[in-house]
Formats: C-alpha cells, structure tokens, sequence
C-alpha cells in the first residue's frame, strides 16, 4: 500500500445540481479514502485530532480523494461533561470494528482509515495510507427529502448514509476540557444504513439540537456483515436541503 502526505489548498468540490433542492453525488471509480475519526468532547486529547480533521475543510482532496467523519462516542461522558454530538450507538461502532479484529482496543481519539486502524495520527511525519483499488462509482440521488444510493455489485451490500455537520461550537463546562472552547467539523449528526442489491432507499433526517454552519453527505458501502468499505462518496449540501431545528 502506498502513502501521501496531506496536503490542503483552498479548492472544493461540489456536488453535481439537477434542480431546485436535487442534487447528485459520484465518487470518482478509484476507491477514495473514508477517514472515522472517534472522538469525544470528553477526552483532553482529542481536540488535536478534531483540529486534524478540520483542515480538509479546505483541502482540493476533499470528496475526490479523502472523505472524513467524526463519530462522538459516549464513553467518556462519566467524567463530567456529557458529549453532545455523542451516541451510544457511534460508541458500538468503534467496538464492531475491534470484534471484527481491525482495531486492537477501543480509545480516543481514534482512526480507522478505509476500516482499517490508522496509528499514524501520532508520528511526527503524518501520512495517510493511499489505495490503487479501482472499484467503481458509488452515486447518491437527492431528491425531495429522499436519497437513492447504488453501487454496481452482484452481491449483497450494506449501505451507509451520514449528515455531518461543519462549524459546530461547544464551550466545555466540565471535565477533562473545562473551560475550552471547541469548533467541530464533519461530526456525524445522522447515521443510517441498510442493506440491499445495489440500490437501497432513505429518507433524509430532520436534524435536531445542533446548529452547523455547513451540511454535508456521506455514503459509503460495505460487504453485507463487514466494516471495511468497498467506495465512499461525499459532497456540501445546500441550505435548505435537510431541515434543521
């Protein structure tokens, strides 16, 4: 497997319009890098890596090449502070991957590249592994509140849709990050999934509590029963699309 270093330029890519709150998203045939970060607001340690995954933000890799999320597991809420981006079932998730012994324990903040652990986050010289796979376009449809995910396989799948939200502020009243003022970027506000034969239906969510300064869309896919995923596709979604209040 080869390696790149990251590098970030202020350009984006943006998704594809069809027409008054449409859109689709393709991610390009060679499989592009799906980044999970598990964090917590909880954790002193990971403020670094949320900052970490920020940069993409403006990085000309972004959705082509790299698509990053931050899951906010609730492990860590006993020590004071109750996350409030986080979920006992992103907590699960990072626990499936180590039942599926592609991650040796669970901790934050922690990586899984492309379902895989990625400990390179704590090197001096950080790089992110790169793949050569080519396994075709993942598509996603948005249409009036409903997205249609395909991929071309003859075999059973389990797709993945996630809204993440960018810009989200949070001031730590207690706890191991007391008194700091946290900004969040690609944090999983909605997560589904389901399986199916190429093609599986979902109704976008309604977001409640949390007031991003940008949305965006994830979709990834996996083999029906594992975590690594096969390709991943990701774009900006324009105000208006998911109902926030």
């Amino acid at each position: 497997m080869k390696h790149c270093t990251l590098f970030c330029l202020p350009i984006l890519f943006l998704p594809t319009w069809l027409g008054a709150q449409s859109l689709t998203i393709n991610s390009p045939e060679s499989q592009t890098t799906l980044i999970e970060l598990y964090s917590s607001e909880g954790c002193h340690s990971c403020p670094p890596a949320d900052q970490f995954i920020s940069q993409f933000s403006q990085s000309e890799t972004l959705w082509q090449t790299y698509i990053p999320l931050v899951f906010h597991v609730d492990y860590w809420d006993y020590l004071g502070w109750q996350d409030p981006y986080a979920s006992p079932a992103y907590s699960n998730r990072q626990r499936q991957f180590k039942q599926q012994g592609l991650l040796s324990s669970v901790y934050t903040p922690g990586f899984m590249v492309n379902g895989l652990e990625w400990t390179g986050f704590f090197k001096a010289w950080r790089s992110l592994p790169e793949t050569e796979q080519k396994p075709g376009s993942l598509q996603v449809t948005i249409k009036e509140q409903h997205a249609v995910v395909y991929f071309d396989s003859s075999k059973q799948l389990t797709f993945h849709l996630a809204i993440v939200g960018n810009g989200l502020r949070s001031s730590v009243d207690a706890g191991e990050n007391q008194g700091k003022q946290l900004l969040h970027d690609f944090v999983v506000l909605d997560h589904q999934s389901s399986s199916g034969l190429q093609a599986v239906h979902f109704q976008l969510p309604l977001i409640h509590r949390h007031q991003p300064e940008r949305l965006a869309l994830i979709s990834w896919v996996t083999a029906d029963g594992d975590m690594q995923p096969l390709q991943a596709a990701g774009g900006w979604l324009p105000d208006g699309l998911i109902r926030v209040l």
